[in-house]
Formats: C-alpha cells, sequence, structure tokens
C-alpha cells in the first residue's frame, strides 16, 4: 500500500468562494510549517488510508461529505473551525491549535481506516517537544571543499514566520564556519524538489533543481578573483 506523503491544511472551497478570509492571517501559509514538521516527525514508511496526500480543509464543508477519497489523495473536513478566533491569535497559540486539529482529525481518520495511530501520537509529540521548529541537514547535498579544506554543506529550516529556508554554509576543516548563504527567499514552500542535487562544476559549487536547472552557486574565492571571499548567486 501506499506511503503517506504530504499533509496540507487549508481552508475550505467553500470558505474561500464566500471570501471570508483572515485579516493580515494567510492561513494555509501560516500553517504550513505545522505541518511540514509534523511530516519531518512522521516516519517516512507510514501508511495512512493509502493516499499519499492528506488535506484537512478547515470550514463548511458545503455539499461535499466529510471525509472524501480519491486515487492517491484524501481530504477531510474540519468544521467547526473558528477563523476570527485563529486569526485573533498570537503565533503560538494559532501553532498549537493546528497542530492540534493534525492530531485529533489524523487520528479519527486512523481510527475509521485501521491504521497505526502509535508514530501520528509520537510525531505529534516530536514537534511539541522541538518547539514548532526544526532545522536539519540535507546530507545528500553536501559536497568537501576543494582540497579537502573544509565543506559545503546544506541545511532545511521550518519554523514560524519564515515557513520554510534552505541555507549553504561554508565550513572549514575544523568545523568553523566561513560563510552562510541563504538560497532563496523563505517561503511557505516544500522546496525539496527545488534543491535535488549538487556538485562542484569547473570549481564552482552548483545546486540543480528536480528538471536540472541550476538554482543556486557558490564560487571560492579562488573564482571569484583576488581578495574575495566566498560568494553565492
Amino acid at each position: 500500500m501506499p506511503r503517506f506523503t504530504e499533509l496540507r491544511v487549508e481552508s475550505s472551497p467553500d470558505v474561500t468562494r464566500a471570501g471570508r478570509v483572515l485579516e493580515g492571517v494567510a492561513f494555509s501559509a501560516d500553517a504550513y510549517h505545522v505541518a511540514a514538521l509534523f511530516m519531518a516527525a512522521l516516519p517516512r514508511d507510514y501508511v495512512l488510508d493509502g493516499a499519499s496526500l492528506l488535506t484537512l480543509q478547515c470550514g463548511p464543508p458545503g455539499d461535499e461529505p466529510r471525509y472524501q477519497r480519491f486515487p492517491g489523495a484524501s481530504v477531510v473536513c474540519v468544521d467547526p473551525f473558528d477563523f476570527a478566533a485563529y486569526a485573533a491569535s498570537d503565533p503560538a497559540t494559532r501553532e498549537r491549535a493546528v497542530l492540534a486539529l493534525i492530531e485529533q482529525h489524523g487520528l479519527a481518520l486512523i481510527d475509521r481506516v485501521g491504521a497505526d495511530p502509535g508514530p501520528w501520537r509520537a510525531a505529534a509529540a516530536a514537534v511539541r517537544a522541538q518547539g514548532f521548529q526544526r532545522e536539519d541537514e540535507v546530507a545528500r547535498l553536501g559536497r568537501a571543499l576543494p582540497g579537502r579544506a573544509g565543506w559545503v554543506r546544506v541545511y532545511r529550516g521550518l519554523g514560524a514566520g519564515f515557513g520554510e529556508r534552505w541555507q549553504a554554509r561554508v565550513l572549514d576543516r575544523g568545523g568553523a564556519l566561513i560563510a552562510c548563504h541563504p538560497m532563496r527567499s523563505p517561503a511557505a514552500l516544500d522546496q525539496r524538489d527545488w534543491f535535488k542535487r549538487s556538485a562542484w562544476e569547473q570549481g564552482v559549487f552548483v545546486v540543480r533543481q528536480r528538471l536540472g536547472q541550476a538554482v543556486f552557486t557558490l564560487e571560492p574565492p579562488s573564482a571569484a578573483g583576488p581578495g574575495s571571499s566566498w560568494m553565492a548567486a
């Protein structure tokens, strides 16, 4: 049975069609990092209901059933959901509210389909224990510096206020930080396919996206000219 790989928390189409928006809060973007943190804590081989994608739609479902199963995707309606109270809350309260609905409605679905609730509960507990933020090294993108003088290491961070951010850090042989470069503007967006593979190409560190386009480059001082330091483009 296919494993569960993606979780989204969104407002329902009925809420969107009615034009009921949160003043100053983009709901799905605001909730993104909590869903991403939860998925990072859940075992990669976890099987939910046979769908790879679960969407929790907050707000009235209209004429749609509260649980829908499509090929490869499932939708669960979270209703009632108090958007006004959510928007009026501080960021920490909003994080807790999103995680609570992920845990509650996920467990209800698990009970319905007979999946294992243990990893789901453990993932929610891990997100709380991490303080709703996390940073992981993406080992497949790391490369040794020319001459084994150190490393370029890549990190993916998740948290409130920025959603998801990626950084390339240059370290010397002893592990001391030489330079740190943002690889793209932080966004409420899964960028793992954007930063898919890396290599040294003609003396330049290059990261390419899934289709092969170069999306980040880092030049060592020798390539950038005399007196220069590590530069990103």
